[in-house]
């Protein structure tokens, strides 16, 4: 490796100790050519041209900073860095995220890096980073068959397909994803094109589209912030003013992130369904809408004070009624459907949401 690409390395506290063995990575591309081939049959991969491609990537073994993933793919020399002591099934499964970066990228004729899977680049500036991290994430983890599992983060109660990287954002480009389509979000994020943006913004509303982008930003910007305070806290001797200083600035950045991921969801929410409502102009739309709705109580995050999902839900069913008894299109007599909004409204109450 050429001394700058070290240097530019060490900015960001990676150090390289040597190169994995070339036996270690044929092990690790095979991994991730089976993973990829097999649990993505729609993306019409070449598994030999896969196989290739990854096995002649370069792959290092570094020192990591705290708070950094233990797997890391640099575009600049397109090469794998692994945190050394990982044990390799566990870094075979780390290199399903870096490598689907590798196959993002797309660059100019000079080797500039213009996009990448979601995200896209001009100038100094980076738009739908965290996006397209959220989204990897979810591809990754489903390759790998992460464990799907009900998390407690920043006193957010949510179901995530990886519990233990970006639980957050991942539950919240699956919730997104839900309604654009897994199929779109998967070939945009691997293929770097721009069906699932268009989707998202049809669906959504341009402007909700990105503000969503934003709150995804804005969560991960946080995050990093929490992650650096943090380390502060246990490598430096500080005084205890400036340890109750940091550690209520931490409390501060948290409470932030249980507001933004409620911003998003419920933003999620009201963009998508309250243009949806719309365009139902059928008894089989009502029914595919309501039940479309209501299979959100498995997606969404929660927390002992959230209640917006639970009003949304009650009021976009009373518009249902309404807007289609109007028109002569009666879904169920209203006697019944004041019985059952009652018994909602009860359950709702009385209950938290299951999530499974």
């Amino acid at each position: 490796m050429m001394s700058f690409e070290n240097s530019d390395l060490k900015k960001h506290g990676i150090v390289v100790i040597n190169k994995l063995p070339q036996n270690e990575i044929n092990e690790i591309s095979k991994y991730v050519a089976d993973t990829l081939f097999s649990k993505f049959p729609t993306l019409n991969f070449n598994y030999a041209a896969l196989y290739e491609n990854i096995s002649n990537l370069p792959m290092y073994y570094a020192q990591m900073p705290e708070g950094l993933s233990a797997a890391c793919y640099y575009y600049k020399n397109s090469s794998v860095y692994f945190c050394e002591g990982v044990n390799l099934s566990e870094l075979k499964k780390l290199a399903v995220h870096e490598i689907i970066h590798h196959f993002q990228e797309v660059k100019t004729p000079g080797g500039r890096l213009y996009k990448l899977g979601l995200s896209s680049f001009l100038g100094a500036k980076t738009f739908g980073n965290s996006i397209n991290e959220a989204a990897v994430q979810f591809m990754a983890a489903y390759a790998t068959n992460e464990e799907r599992d009900v998390v407690t983060y920043y006193g957010i109660k949510l179901p995530t397909d990886s519990p233990n990287y970006y639980p957050i954002i991942t539950n919240l480009i699956k919730q997104i994803a839900y309604l654009v389509g897994y199929g779109v979000l998967f070939e945009s994020c691997f293929f770097a094109d721009n069906k699932f943006y268009d989707s998202f913004k049809n669906l959504f509303g341009e402007s909700n589209a990105y503000k969503i982008q934003e709150y995804f930003d804005r969560i991960m910007d946080i995050e990093e912030d929490i992650i650096k305070l943090t380390s502060r806290i246990r490598s430096e001797d500080l005084s205890n003013s400036k340890f109750k200083k940091i550690s209520s600035k931490i409390d501060k950045l948290k409470l932030s992130i249980k507001a933004t991921f409620f911003d998003t969801q419920n933003l999620i929410l009201k963009s998508f369904f309250n243009k949806k409502i719309n365009d139902i102009s059928s008894s089989d739309e009502v029914i595919k809408y309501r039940n479309l709705l209501y299979s959100f109580t498995n997606l969404i995050g929660s927390s002992d004070e959230y209640s917006f999902f639970n009003d949304f839900y009650i009021q976009k069913m009373i518009e249902l009624d309404n807007k289609f008894n109007n028109n002569s299109l009666v879904i169920v007599k209203k006697s019944k459907l004041t019985l059952f909004f009652d018994k909602l409204k009860t359950l709702f109450t009385s209950k938290e949401t299951v999530l499974n």
